[in-house]
């Protein structure tokens, strides 16, 4: 009898988040994971004897009050990250964001969170070379699983939620595009990270959606007649107007926005 092969041992930091549960469901049966749900900023209390780390853990809170605790979250956290992967060169795959790239007037720093991703994007360009790091910038994610963010959930799912629950869908006047990334199509690119070469890549469909569509898509998945109600958007100066991710690196999403939204919500919550 031959011995079967033995899985790689893989690391997750953020294991029971948004995209860290969709990845851990896509891993699970080929790996041998480890979820690790302790606050990594007080160190990771554990041998390394892995073969790839995730890093997902983050405050991904845009609105949150604290800067320096935001700040402090999320650069200590990749700073201890390295930490204990650089002895074994363990390679190191984590989630950076879209949101470092600012507004349509190419302002870069429009709240905490984002900054903290250009200055962890910046921390891991000095360290490639000294270990192999892939990150990825996901634009805006929706999917199952979406539900435990909250407010922070994308615009596709707070929609649905608000339609569910007999309100009208609240849309910004103005024209708005964004990159919308089904989260399967984010959980293959996360895979895909593991072949990847060192560096930073955009983490989209490539193409840029108006928000209208998007809403449009929303109502017709959920068979409503619903009008939605137009509000002034009080985040203008400080919200992404425009998001088109750049995948010529050579990522092909499986889902458009009208595909992923469909599956989301025929065959999810």
């Amino acid at each position: 009898m031959k011995n079967k092969k033995k899985k790689k041992k893989i690391l997750i930091t953020g294991a029971f988040g948004f995209i860290g549960s969709n990845l851990v469901k896509a891993l699970e049966d080929d790996y041998n994971l480890v979820c690790y749900d302790k606050d990594i900023c007080n160190g990771i209390e554990m041998k390394n004897d892995f073969d790839i780390i995730y890093h997902l853990a983050a405050n991904a809170d845009t609105r949150f009050p604290n800067d320096v605790e935001m700040y402090r979250n999320n650069i200590l956290s990749f700073l201890e990250v390295l930490r204990f992967a650089i002895p074994k060169k363990t390679k190191v795959i984590y989630a950076s964001s879209a949101a470092l790239y600012g507004n349509k007037k190419g302002e870069m720093v429009i709240n905490a969170y984002a900054n903290s991703k250009r200055l962890i994007d910046e921390i891991a360009k000095q360290f490639i070379g000294k270990l192999p790091i892939v990150g990825l910038r996901p634009f805006n994610v929706y999917g199952p699983g979406e539900l435990q963010k909250g407010g922070m959930a994308s615009m596709v799912t707070r929609w649905k939620t608000q339609i569910l629950e007999g309100e009208r869908p609240i849309i910004f006047e103005g024209k708005f595009r964004r990159d919308f990334i089904y989260v399967k199509d984010v959980v293959k690119a996360f895979k895909q990270a593991m072949r990847m070469k060192s560096g930073i890549y955009d983490l989209g469909t490539g193409v840029a959606t108006d928000f209208r569509k998007i809403l449009k898509l929303v109502i017709k998945n959920l068979d409503v007649n619903v009008e939605p109600k137009f509000v002034k958007n009080p985040y203008l100066g400080k919200y992404q107007e425009f998001t088109k991710a750049d995948i010529s690196w050579g990522f092909k999403p499986d889902y458009t926005p009208e595909e992923g939204i469909k599956d989301y919500f025929q065959n999810h919550e």
